[in-house]
């Protein structure tokens, strides 16, 4: 399976963006061998870390999650033609607060908050799309919690 955490973070949030890249490139080496069912190869969770000041708060919501079973589109750059086969994507997003307490945190607690907000976001898993029938959305929860806890990056305790 793929793996990837896009970012789409501020000035101050971009000082940590070298822990979610981390994050991300660990979790898909990780996940690179395993296979949890032949409806979604790729999974993508774009980040959102900025802080949202008051009056802008439409202008960096959270995309709802979205399945890809298959869509053939051009680069508006380059003009190639892109498939884009099996891939869930949503994003995470912290609140005011949460901000503050991950760019703020030792980078060990940063990757923890961020560790604890992606596992938080498979509530998403609970509803997925009636097209996708064959993942094993359970295994996959418990992959990636497994993998926080064996990192020590989150307590063995959640």
């Amino acid at each position: 399976m793929e793996f990837a955490i896009t970012q789409e973070v501020d000035t101050n949030a971009s000082k940590k963006s070298h822990i979610i890249q981390k994050v991300s490139d660990d979790l898909q080496n990780y996940l690179k061998e395993k296979n949890y069912g032949s409806d979604i190869e790729t999974f993508l969770i774009g980040f959102i870390g900025i802080k949202i000041k008051l009056g802008y708060e439409d202008w960096y919501k959270e995309r709802k999650p979205r399945y890809i079973a298959y869509k053939v589109s051009k680069n508006r750059i380059t003009g190639l033609s892109m498939e884009t086969i099996k891939t869930y994507s949503y994003d995470i997003k912290f609140d005011n607060h949460l901000y503050d307490e991950f760019v703020y945190a030792s980078d060990s607690d940063s990757k923890r908050i961020l560790a604890m907000k992606i596992l938080d976001s498979f509530i998403h898993l609970d509803k997925l799309s009636k097209k996708i029938k064959n993942f094993d959305k359970n295994k996959f929860k418990y992959d990636l919690e497994k993998y926080f806890k064996e990192q020590e990056i989150i307590n063995n305790d959640l």
